[in-house]
């Protein structure tokens, strides 16, 4: 039982740290800088900018950073589109 507890315990620690190092990757693609306080606190819970989640919760919060990249990344290429077509016309 002991070495199961282990390696649960080896393998939350993976889930939080992989959990942890997406959110800053999203986050510094977003938002041109490093978020300011992203701490592992054990147990499954996080400290990211001054909030107290778990880790669920940072899970969820990096897929919504994600998609308002994604949507920025959208905006961007409409923008670059609409530009193109404007010089080719001109």
């Amino acid at each position: 039982m002991v070495g199961m507890q282990g390696k649960h315990s080896v393998d939350t620690q993976t889930h939080v740290a992989k959990a942890l190092a997406r959110y800053i990757h999203v986050y510094r693609a977003l938002y041109q800088r490093t978020p300011s306080q992203v701490q592992d606190l054990g147990e499954g819970w996080v400290l990211v900018n001054g909030a107290r989640m778990r880790v669920e919760e940072l899970e969820r919060l990096s897929d919504q950073l994600h998609a308002e990249y994604q949507q920025t990344l959208a905006n961007k290429r409409s923008i670059v589109k609409r530009l193109l077509t404007w010089f080719s016309k001109a």
